[in-house]
């Protein structure tokens, strides 16, 4: 994904809001790779990313 890129689908299911797509990366998600289609300008893009759990620096 880069700047700019409008996300529309995760694992084959419409990104209708950034909650949407929070629900998708819960703990069953992390390290599994998970489609993701964008636009790109003008064209579609499918990128593969593995979720990887947030790390903090408490």
């Amino acid at each position: 994904m880069r700047a700019g890129d409008l996300l529309l689908t995760a694992g084959d299911a419409p990104v209708t809001s950034a909650q949407a797509l929070q629900r998708l990366m819960l703990e069953d998600a992390i390290g599994r790779p998970l489609a993701l289609t964008a636009l790109r300008g003008d064209a579609l893009v499918d990128v593969v990313a593995v979720p990887a759990e947030l790390v903090t620096d408490d």
